[in-house]
């Protein structure tokens, strides 16, 4: 898999606004309203997924017309709601940038749902301890071991095996998902997801002959509480695993939801009966979409977020143990130092050699422990043993008695007199430590590095081995705004009065004007019975004595109806076009 982590890099994290919650409401307040009618529309139709300018008449709806919304494209594109990227034979593509997805969907789509009863349900799976530990076990065991490589550039087998044994999620977990990647008959779902995300947070350096711990970036990833690596790893699941499906992209983003209750059941079918009913969802779900949606929840579970239940009826239920809440949208709970370096969050040593390890304890502290001491249990709440074995491990690895004991001093709440007995008879027992740190040492978790923390999740990030969206890696960021001539091909070459008086026209002459407005798929101004009404025609039918269909708006139906109509039908007429941003000149 070597160089694998420049799969889809050419975009990556470039170009790409920082988005918050509440700059993202002011900005869409100022908008001008036609563009922000036009991404309403065209946020609901693609989600996230890449379309052309010819397919947003898909997206039209009414009175919005596939003229509003190609005119509605520029702006867009520099206040950077949408992006545009070319391929490599030329085509372009514009698509919203996932971080906005989440955004939009919080403006726009909020399931208003109520709560079940809580003694309606039976739990049925448990949320696991979560990514974030799962990665936190996996670094330490690559810490102490490695990750040897094949002269097929996979990983030995027995060490995956070892691996597999370090995380709580399950290959049942994400098997549903359908994930695509390199080796999968070398690499189960689960272990593909550990390695990919390692990858991604550029933990792992690649070498020929064995993978290695970067130790800078590690450093940087455990300045990150809990919650913020719950962030980080819930984006990225967002914009790795879901696949170019505008469906299924809606449905991953509304179960994001911030209206939802952490610890509440919801009821799963009344969730996709109000996605149906809000036409996020078709009226009949295919099989497949199926299967994958209830594929997604589980892997919520598997991955420590969510857990299901079932009632009494068969009814599937699920609720929020822990709802990361996007990127820029959940104030940290991180433990600050003081003034002198001292952070004010304690582990407890117990007289009977167990360390216990509250949530809000950093990352950094929790990895020194692992050096001298044996994991009893890692979840929010971990706790740790101290054993004369251990403390043999930690001398092997890199520590005196001296660092041990210091240590201990610096972040515990105090040393009962056995443990600090034992570990001086232990240490002296065991000799000294070689010169080499076997097991890395990391910064200072509370010296200056703190203020480096949310860098990472901002940062531009190698893309890992999993994608299920799409393939962009033939795509380059393509900044030029569309013209006037790009959105209405053919606009230089009829005359200018077409577009801006009312007048009589002989037939011969109104027909082009139908055609080119079919053709730019814009609105025709027609004076009817001396009343000035809209009209979208769509389909040109006859010769000499033709007529045109399309829909009608009054000032008496704005919604519009169907109507076919012939040249002795009006008596003026204009082609409407919408207005573009004046800067096109």
């Amino acid at each position: 898999m070597q160089g694998y982590h420049q799969y889809n890099e050419p975009f990556a994290g470039k170009g790409t606004r920082k988005w918050n919650i509440n700059d993202s409401h002011h900005d869409l307040k100022d908008l001008a309203l036609p563009a922000r009618c036009a991404l309403e529309l065209i946020f609901r139709q693609f989600a996230g997924v890449p379309f052309k300018l010819e397919h947003l008449s898909k997206a039209a709806n009414g009175r919005i017309t596939p003229a509003d919304l190609r005119a509605a494209i520029p702006e867009l594109l520099r206040q950077q709601y949408i992006v545009s990227v070319c391929k490599a034979w030329g085509d372009r593509l514009y698509f919203i940038p996932q971080e906005l997805l989440y955004l939009l969907q919080q403006y726009w789509i909020r399931p208003g749902l109520t709560p079940r009863s809580s003694c309606d349900v039976r739990l049925v799976k448990e949320a696991k301890r979560g990514l974030a530990l799962d990665l936190f076990r996996s670094l330490v065991w690559i810490a102490c071991n490695e990750l040897p490589i094949t002269a097929k550039g996979t990983i030995h087998q027995r060490v995956l095996t070892k691996l597999s044994q370090q995380i709580a999620l399950r290959q049942e977990d994400v098997k549903g998902l359908a994930l695509k990647y390199p080796h999968q008959d070398v690499y189960p779902e689960h272990i593909a997801i550990m390695l990919d995300m390692l990858l991604e947070l550029n933990i792992i350096n690649q070498g020929l002959k064995v993978w290695e711990l970067n130790v800078h970036e590690l450093g940087l990833w455990f300045n990150l509480d809990l919650a913020e690596m719950n962030e980080v790893l819930y984006q990225r699941v967002l914009l790795k695993f879901v696949p170019a499906d505008t469906e299924l992209q809606h449905f991953v983003f509304v179960l994001s939801s911030l209206e939802w209750l952490e610890g509440e059941w919801y009821s799963y079918e009344r969730f996709i009966t109000w996605l149906q009913e809000e036409r996020l969802l078709r009226p009949e779900i295919s099989e497949d979409r199926q299967n994958w949606m209830w594929s997604w929840v589980e892997a919520m579970c598997g991955f420590g977020w969510l857990e299901l239940g079932c009632d009494h009826a068969g009814g599937h239920a699920f609720r929020w143990m822990y709802r990361p809440r996007g990127k820029g949208l959940s104030p940290s709970a991180s433990a600050k130092p003081s003034e002198d370096g001292q952070t004010n969050i304690r582990f407890y040593i117990q007289p009977d050699f167990e360390i216990i390890v509250p949530p809000e304890v950093p990352f950094a502290v929790r990895w020194e422990l692992e050096v001298f001491t044996e994991s009893v249990v890692t979840d929010r709440l971990s706790i740790y043993r101290i054993t004369n074995d251990s403390v043999a491990k930690g001398i092997r690895l890199g520590r005196s008695r001296a660092d041990i004991l210091c240590y201990l001093h610096r972040y515990s709440a105090g040393i009962p007199n056995n443990i600090a007995s034992a570990l001086e008879e232990w240490g002296s027992e065991k000799g000294k430590p070689g010169n080499e740190v076997i097991f890395p040492k990391l910064d200072s978790p509370t010296s200056g590095a703190w203020e480096q923390k949310g860098n990472l999740s901002e940062a531009v990030i190698p893309w890992g081995i999993l994608f299920c969206g799409e393939n962009m890696a033939a795509c380059r960021l393509y900044d030029a705004i569309p013209e006037k001539a790009e959105l209405f091909p053919g606009l230089e070459q009829i005359p200018g009065m077409w577009l801006k008086m009312a007048r009589i026209y002989h037939p011969s002459t109104a027909r082009q004007l139908v055609s080119q407005a079919i053709q730019w798929q814009t609105l025709l101004v027609l004076q009817i019975c001396g009343e000035m009404v809209e009209y979208l025609p769509s389909r040109l039918e006859g010769g000499e004595d033709w007529r045109v269909s399309g829909k009608l708006f009054t000032p008496f139906d704005p919604e519009g109806y169907e109507a076919m109509l012939a040249p002795k039908d009006w008596e003026n007429m204009y082609i409407q076009l919408p207005e573009i941003d004046n800067s096109l000149g």
